[in-house]
């Protein structure tokens, strides 16, 4: 029947071959069988299990590279920003795989990558990253029908090294020790990321035109935020009275030509990035960081631990989480629950209050006989004299 294909048998081999077309996409190759019947089932299971999606035209021919285009296709339809970065990361999978390996054969070698990396050093997240970007590949490659269902690996990522999640975080009052080291401008970015709880990298591209002094609020653009979505905080004196004494103190310091809220002492020339966006004139300030830290004794942390301690602080003064999540930006609870630290000052305060508790009050309702007298009450017994009449005179 036509579209069935067809078996042959070429004169430089002694099996049978195949070849059928589906989707316009040829299919071919060896039956292995010497008999034409049997290489005609050969044929049928070939077509079946194509039809279903478990094989796939010309998949031997899928390289790593073109797995990294898929990925780069993928993020650039999404419009993620950070596609330099997977980029540089996907690099390390490139050095040890090589550009022309198979993609239906480095399901084999995945152990032994992971074991090259850690010899080289690099740390477990690093590797939990790079592999998941390539099993985010195969699965692009499934989709686009590259590649088979059966033909992508089952990639078993490193456990999450527990140690290296960082857990560090201030309190308010090491917050205002650690202004007191900074420069003026610093200190108003440390209470900032700390009282709203986003990123630093968002804070840095902040511009005028987000402060709306009508409405008293701030707007964090969708294309300045990690998960695409704009958020809106509030800043009044009322509400908000240290983010309101920052924009203050920002707009007393603010420049003509400079559109940014927080910037450098001196604003350089003007510089944009790739796609023609004007980079952030507050540059890195991890050396004074690391010296605040280091005079108030908790040397080691870093910018990011605001964001953690903000969600914390929140959270600790009696603010639900759902609306903790609308300030720091956090798109699931899981995230949130990663940032709200417990620590053994509020094992104290459970305790304390477990002490304290004395269980619910008592709600005790008495039962009465049916003519209203408790059953406890005891019965009164009639006198001899009184219930057998007047007592006999011997």
């Amino acid at each position: 029947m036509r579209g069935d294909g067809i078996v042959y048998q070429p004169s430089s081999s002694r099996f049978w071959h195949y070849v059928f077309w589906v989707d316009g996409q040829r299919m071919k190759g060896s039956t292995g069988e010497t008999d034409e019947e049997r290489a005609r089932r050969v044929l049928q299971r070939k077509r079946d299990a194509t039809k279903r999606g478990d094989e796939v035209a010309h998949e031997d021919r899928v390289r790593l590279g073109d797995l990294r285009e898929l990925l780069v296709r993928d993020y650039e339809r999404k419009r993620n920003r950070s596609t330099a970065t997977m980029c540089s990361t996907f690099k390390h999978l490139t050095a040890f795989f090589g550009e022309r390996a198979r993609a239906i054969r480095l399901g084999d070698r995945v152990d032994d990558y992971i074991a090259h990396r850690r010899e080289t050093g690099a740390a477990e997240g690093s590797i939990r990253i790079e592999l998941a970007l390539l099993n985010r590949a195969f699965r692009l490659a499934v989709k686009k029908k590259k590649l088979s269902a059966r033909s992508r690996p089952d990639i078993e990522l490193p456990e999450e090294d527990r140690k290296a999640v960082r857990r560090g975080f201030f309190r308010r009052a090491d917050v205002e020790r650690l202004c007191a080291h900074l420069p003026a401008l610093l200190a108003d970015v440390v209470l900032f990321l700390f009282f709203c709880p986003w990123r630093v990298g968002a804070t840095r591209r902040l511009e005028w035109r987000d402060y709306s002094a009508t409405d008293r609020a701030l707007t964090l653009r969708p294309e300045l935020n990690k998960t695409g979505h704009e958020q809106e905080i509030p800043v009044d004196p009322e509400h908000t009275p240290e983010l309101m004494a920052v924009i203050e103190r920002q707009q007393a310091r603010r420049r003509p030509d400079c559109p940014f809220i927080f910037h450098g002492k001196t604003c350089k020339a003007p510089r944009f990035d790739k796609r023609g966006n004007r980079r952030p004139c507050l540059g890195d300030f991890q050396k004074a960081w690391n010296r605040a830290c280091a005079a108030i004794g908790m040397a080691g942390r870093i910018p990011h631990d605001l964001r953690r301690s903000g969600v914390k602080h929140y959270i600790d003064a009696g603010v639900d989480p759902h609306t903790v999540m609308q300030w720091s930006g956090h798109r699931t609870e899981s995230m949130l629950r990663r940032y709200h630290i417990i620590d053994l000052d509020d094992l104290r305060r459970a305790g304390k209050r477990a002490s304290d508790y004395r269980g619910p009050g008592a709600n005790v309702i008495a039962l009465t006989g049916r003519d209203g007298t408790p059953p406890s009450a005891k019965a009164t017994v009639p006198e001899p004299s009184q219930a057998h009449g007047k007592s006999r005179v011997a």
